[in-house]
């Protein structure tokens, strides 16, 4: 009995610790090769570590597929599923037990929908496991649920999706892009459909200047002397360009003689101009919900890793005992 109380106190530490999941999990695999147990009976049926372990070895090919991510994105938007999580976080459930803590919630449902509907889904993503007659979080669902906790976030993104729109917004945390740069992310047949759900979900916002002629120097070296003003205004065009009216602004000069002044060192090869693309980026609520995105991700691989390292233990220590 004390292994298995300490087990499980191991297992808390697991899901509280924010370390990484595959440094816990090889801490957890050394703990078991020093352990002497009478039995292997008793890792069966008492030890949590050995749970853990083998429900990530088990995991192994459904976290190495490269829909992993998307399928665990599209189980969790969904508002009835979350609060299956929720309560699994708290205790094991029978589906007679979810169907009475979700009608608490307001959500009225059959056992079997709730089953196939809410409760396969998330089985599916591994977050969720069968123990006899009762549903409980695994270890990966435990881990994603302090993702959960930690964000807050309310995903109204569509469900049943390629996570285009997720593609966007992880995206964007790098900074503003053009449709030509998220062009490259996502197919254009689908582009322009994420970016307008995204817009209307205020998680995006178009750029909110609406000067798209941007100006620059030459690489031409000055051989007439300028007027005080040219003199002025080419020096204070930037290297990565700048719009006649921020020009204006900038040098204190009105919009109609910094166009002129324009033309002229334009027409001696001194500076040029180019259209820039409107680009996209981030609200406060869209950048919530990339870190998000970007934690999840964090979490997928992380235990992509604990999962290939216990599966090469395991077959290092068979191997081992067919030797002896």
């Amino acid at each position: 009995m004390v292994l298995e109380i300490n087990s499980r106190q191991w297992l808390s530490k697991i899901v509280n610790n924010s370390a990484d999941l595959a440094e816990l999990l090889k801490q957890a695999d050394s703990i078991c090769r020093r352990c002497e147990t009478i039995t292997p009976m008793i890792c069966i049926e008492q030890c949590e570590i050995w749970r853990a372990k083998n429900e990530f070895i088990k995991m192994s090919e459904v976290l190495s597929g490269d829909n992993h991510i998307h399928n665990l994105l599209n189980a969790v938007k969904n508002e009835r599923r979350l609060r299956i999580i929720e309560a699994l976080s708290e205790s094991p459930y029978s589906i007679k037990g979810l169907q009475e803590y979700l009608k608490n919630k307001g959500y009225y449902h059959s056992r079997r929908t709730i089953t196939n509907e809410y409760v396969k889904p998330l089985m599916k993503a591994r977050l969720v496991k069968k123990d006899g007659d009762r549903y409980k979080l695994t270890l990966y669902g435990q881990k994603f649920r302090g993702v959960l906790i930690k964000f807050d976030v309310e995903n109204s993104l569509p469900n049943h999706s390629h996570c285009y729109e997720e593609d966007v917004l992880v995206k964007l945390k790098d900074g503003p892009k053009s449709y030509e740069d998220l062009a490259g992310l996502v197919p254009r047949k689908s582009l322009s459909r994420s970016i307008k759900r995204l817009s209307e979900e205020g998680l995006i916002t178009k750029s909110q200047s609406p000067y798209y002629v941007f100006y620059f120097r030459t690489k031409k070296v000055p051989k007439k002397a300028f007027s005080l003003t040219e003199k002025k205004i080419y020096e204070a065009i930037p290297e990565a360009g700048i719009s006649a009216h921020e020009l204006s602004k900038k040098v204190g000069i009105n919009l109609r003689r910094t166009y002129k002044y324009l033309r002229r060192l334009r027409k001696n090869r001194l500076v040029f101009n180019r259209k820039k693309s409107r680009t996209y980026e981030l609200t406060s609520s869209g950048m919530k919900l990339a870190n998000f995105l970007e934690e999840t991700t964090n979490l997928v691989l992380d235990a992509s890793k604990a999962s290939a390292f216990l599966l090469e233990s395991s077959k290092q220590a068979t191997e081992t005992s067919a030797l002896n």
